[in-house]
């Protein structure tokens, strides 16, 4: 389990193409996740099924903490792919759940796929720049039938 959780989430990070004048990572996201208070990390759950994600948008603040819990309840895969939003926020960590799973830790991600009937992601972060970044579900046609919506971080 392990392995394939590394695997997948360096795929998603080495195979993701730039966008032209895409802002760059979080410089000093280190600094920021060390000093953030934890203890006030707020929880958000996003369940996806086939074809939505809910809640399909995600109003968040910055400076704050989050656990951020990508759940699929659907009988596909689905994937989360908010690569702007990614990179705009000073990663913690991203897990599987224990005692089974992992834990990877990158500057940023471009995407987290949720394997169908429950598989779980959990994302740790500090949100840090503010605007509306659109998320997506890039599985063929799913955006399409409705897996959309946005973060916005005020």
């Amino acid at each position: 389990m392990r392995t394939s959780l590394i695997s997948l989430f360096a795929g998603a990070i080495l195979a993701a193409p730039f966008t032209a004048g895409a802002a760059e990572p979080v410089a000093d996201a280190a600094a920021i996740v060390k000093a953030a208070n934890w203890d006030a990390m707020e929880t958000i759950t996003v369940e996806l099924t086939e074809h939505s994600f809910t809640p399909q948008d995600l109003k968040l603040k910055a400076g704050q903490p989050y656990r951020l819990v990508i759940k699929n309840a659907g009988q596909k895969d689905h994937y989360y792919t908010a690569a702007e939003f990614f990179k705009s926020v000073a990663w913690r960590k991203v897990q599987t759940p224990k005692p089974n799973g992992g834990e990877i830790k990158a500057p940023y991600f471009t995407a987290v796929e949720a394997y169908k009937n429950g598989g779980t992601v959990e994302l740790f972060f500090v949100t840090v720049n503010k605007g509306e970044f659109e998320v997506v579900c890039t599985i063929d046609d799913h955006k399409d039938q409705g897996m959309h919506g946005s973060i916005v971080v005020e």
